[in-house]
């Protein structure tokens, strides 16, 4: 086995069997959402924006997510740029105005380093707005580092719940001889926990005996009709499914 690939599976065993309490916390809270009619936000800048986008409109998966996708923070548009973003005051709120945030939601906001103000006045924004926040992050790096916000706030001390992916300062989990860091786990381990949630709640909405909203793949014949109606019962407040 490649080191690689060991040394994230290590992390994903870490991170699930030492979270299973909060998993079936989050599941609960977000079927509690769903049956009220409520919408899953889920919000990430830089690399951090594919653990939102993953989870969308995914064969398999659930349709009551709602992907906050910029291009001002995703990295299509300017890598450099991304990160200059994350760092400005005062956008979050930009994006978030046209999010159509009620209180039956949650919001879920991904941030490895939890440093950065966006995710920060992201999700002070949504809590203002009575949701249930729950974070993503790498706990280990987020207290090496200072926040960059005038609160001196970071991302995990805010949210209701929060998510340790275990990863390393600086995200790289491997080191050459130089003493060079590479091989990046917090994609890998945020797609795992984001798909172990999802599938819990799926599960958990089953338990209550209410329709979990599954999508159908594509390419399987009269999957067409059963999608159409739950875009049709969910477009209007998730623009993306437009």
């Amino acid at each position: 086995m490649h080191k690689y690939v060991e040394v994230v599976q290590g992390k994903i065993e870490q991170m699930i069997t030492t979270q299973e309490e909060k998993l079936k916390i989050a599941a609960q809270k977000i079927a509690d959402s769903v049956i009220k009619g409520g919408i899953l936000h889920v919000f990430g800048s830089g690399h951090s924006h594919m653990i939102a986008e993953e989870v969308f409109y995914r064969a398999g998966g659930a349709i009551f997510v709602n992907p906050i996708l910029d291009t001002g923070f995703m990295l299509h548009d300017g890598a450099v740029k991304s990160t200059k973003m994350e760092r400005l005051s005062g956008y979050a709120e930009a994006v978030l105005e046209r999010v159509d945030a009620q209180e039956q939601d949650i919001f879920i906001a991904i941030s490895n380093s939890g440093r950065n103000i966006l995710p920060i006045e992201a999700t002070e924004y949504m809590k203002e707005k009575g949701l249930y926040t729950i974070s993503i992050t790498s706990l280990k790096h987020s207290q090496s580092v200072t926040s960059r916000h005038p609160s001196g706030k970071r991302l995990f001390e805010l949210t209701d719940l929060t998510f340790d992916n275990f990863g390393e300062p600086g995200d790289a989990a491997l080191e050459l001889s130089s003493g060079a860091k590479y091989g990046p786990t917090s994609s890998a381990t945020g797609i795992i926990l984001m798909q172990t949630l999802i599938s819990m709640t799926i599960e958990e909405l089953d338990r209550r005996g209410e329709d979990p909203a599954i999508i159908r793949s594509a390419n399987l014949d009269g999957s067409d009709a059963i999608n159409a109606k739950l875009i049709e019962k969910y477009k209007q407040r998730i623009p993306l499914l437009r």
